[in-house]
């Protein structure tokens, strides 16, 4: 046997000890270390929300997320209970897209401690008896929808979609979802509207207009299995025949068109049997054999600013400040030119055979309206809107609301559509005069607030009464850019021209804070907001305000 030589296990112990070392040099890093520097990152956050720091903070959530620490999780589950807090006692809470940050943070946590403290904080949450804390679920259901091949937090999901008595917490889920594209509860989701649920279709319609709304964005119409899927669940809800409201409607036959490309309406049932057949044979529908499908079962609404409203009841929100009084510098052909998004003539135009052809424009409501004495954009909008609630009667309400410095409800609440209503209405409405500034936020919060129980709900994203009695359609208005807020009691520097004391100190003055305010509140409710803009306005906020909401946005802009 031959003598181990000592020289050689010294080498050896060498080597290995120099791979192990380079071993973990390499070693990829996947998280941040977790305890200690979730410590250091809160002592961080904390001092960089004393400075009110958004940019600072939104990183360090960012860091916090990469940690994958129970504790950092509970911490931002924390902040945003603070935040609604805040919001529901009327005072700012964290400040620009923090919220938002704190969500994508959630979202990276895989650890299955992490989940399932994020899955029970949402379920804990008592929505069906303080409605508000729906907000809430909502964001923490959006982190789990975000994560992908994360079983725990997918179950936490279908629980809240198989809930049969809270309204809320099924709204939370399914705006979360939708928000999140997850095409993975496609099948879970199209199964609400089979549920045997009286309440759903006569009571709690946002169960199924979120339904419908989430069904367009997450499932995938390349693939006709699962479409032919959703369609027979559409079946299966209309022949019940207990549903008939105009707005879930609205959103039926918008998901149907966008995802299948057919116009027929939702409650042509004859016509989606007949789709799914084609499908179901061929794989594809033949032309040649359609049957008519039908637009639409209900009465239409008269338009109101070259917009369709929808629904039963219409909040008109107009424009009143100082800049209404300015010159009107749009003429009627130029409207109807834009509309069409074409070249316009004085006059039908000749087939090629020399037939006269009917003016597409022929019917077009603005045409009534006295042009000849229409000289300001309050001119305009006065016109227009008398026009408009005169020729509104019908089984309809609606209310008007009007802003500048100060906003007000001229009709106190509802007023049913009654000849002798829209009549009275439609005078007043000749009698609107600008004055001061303008409170955009203010006068869209009004419009939402309305209900059968009043005029100045203090949630009216989840107010029960504002839920089942408040707007299925707002008619938004203005000439320009928000200058005032509710929250405002002194003027300040406008950071968009520099101009000194010209705009309110409070929260929602500029479009980048007013329309994510706005949306959040109708994150559940679903009310479609038309947006009509007269003259030099902030585009990008109607914009947003109509694309988001399912509405149309009118622009009547000119050089001023």
């Amino acid at each position: 046997m031959q003598r181990a030589n000592p020289y050689r296990w010294t080498l050896i112990a060498l080597c290995v000890l120099a791979v192990s070392t380079l071993g973990i040099a390499f070693t990829p890093t996947t998280t941040v270390r977790a305890d200690d520097d979730f410590k250091s990152l809160k002592k961080e956050y904390e001092t960089a929300k004393r400075e009110d720091s958004r940019t600072a903070m939104g990183r360090i959530v960012e860091k916090m997320g990469a940690t994958n620490d129970k504790d950092a999780a509970k911490y931002l589950l924390g902040e945003l209970a603070d935040d609604q807090k805040a919001h529901k006692h009327h005072k700012a809470g964290l400040p620009g897209n923090v919220r938002d940050k704190i969500v994508e943070a959630l979202a990276k946590f895989t650890d299955e401690d992490s989940v399932a403290l994020i899955g029970k904080a949402a379920l804990d949450l008592k929505s069906d008896k303080e409605p508000s804390l729906a907000l809430d679920q909502f964001d923490f259901f959006k982190a789990l929808a975000t994560m992908k091949d994360v079983e725990a937090a997918d179950t936490t999901l279908r629980k809240a979609l198989a809930d049969e008595k809270n309204p809320y917490v099924k709204c939370a889920a399914l705006e979360a979802i939708r928000q999140a594209k997850a095409g993975r509860f496609a099948d879970d989701v199209r199964m609400i509207l089979e549920e045997d649920n009286d309440a759903w279709a006569k009571k709690w319609l946002i169960v199924p207009i979120n339904t419908l709304a989430c069904l367009e964005d997450i499932v995938d119409s390349s693939d006709k299995e699962l479409l032919i899927r959703v369609v027979k669940s559409v079946i299966v809800w209309e022949e019940r025949k207990i549903c008939l409201d105009e707005r879930v409607r609205f959103f039926g036959s918008k998901m149907l068109n966008a995802l299948t490309g057919e116009a027929a309406d939702m409650a042509s049932t004859y016509y989606w049997k007949w789709w799914v057949a084609q499908m179901e044979a061929v794989g594809a529908v033949d032309n040649s054999s359609k049957p008519e499908g039908k637009r639409s079962r209900t009465a239409a609404v008269p338009p109101v600013f070259n917009t369709a409203p929808v629904g039963k009841r219409f909040v008109f929100v107009i424009d009143v400040s100082d800049s209404m009084k300015m010159p009107l510098k749009i003429t009627l052909e130029e409207i109807e030119k834009r509309k069409k998004d074409g070249p316009v003539t004085k006059g039908p135009k000749n087939s090629k055979d020399g037939d006269p052809q009917k003016d597409p424009d022929a019917d077009n409501p603005l045409r009534q309206l006295p042009w000849k004495d229409i000289d300001t954009k309050i001119a305009l909008a006065r016109e227009e809107l008398a026009r408009s609630i005169k020729s509104f009667v019908g089984d309809r309400k609606f209310a008007i609301v009007t802003y500048s410095t100060e906003v007000n409800v001229i009709t106190n609440g509802w007023v049913d559509a009654t000849p002798g209503n829209c009549e009275k209405w439609s005078k007043e409405a000749k009698e609107l005069e600008p004055d001061a500034m303008t409170n955009i936020h203010g006068g869209l919060m009004r419009a939402l607030k309305i209900s059968d129980g009043g005029i100045d709900s203090d949630e009216p994203a989840v107010d029960p009464e504002c839920v089942l009695t408040g707007a299925d359609t707002i008619v938004f208005l203005t000439d320009g850019w928000a200058s005032w807020d509710d929250e405002s009691t002194s003027r300040i520097k406008d950071k968009r021209n520099g101009v000194d004391n010209s705009i309110g100190d409070g929260p929602f003055i500029y479009g980048e804070n007013i329309w994510p305010d706005i949306l959040r509140h109708n994150l559940f409710r679903k009310v479609i907001i038309n947006t009509v803009g007269i003259g030099n306005h902030d585009k990008e906020l109607l914009k947003n305000l109509a694309k988001r909401t399912g509405g149309a946005y009118v622009d009547w802009s000119f050089p001023e």
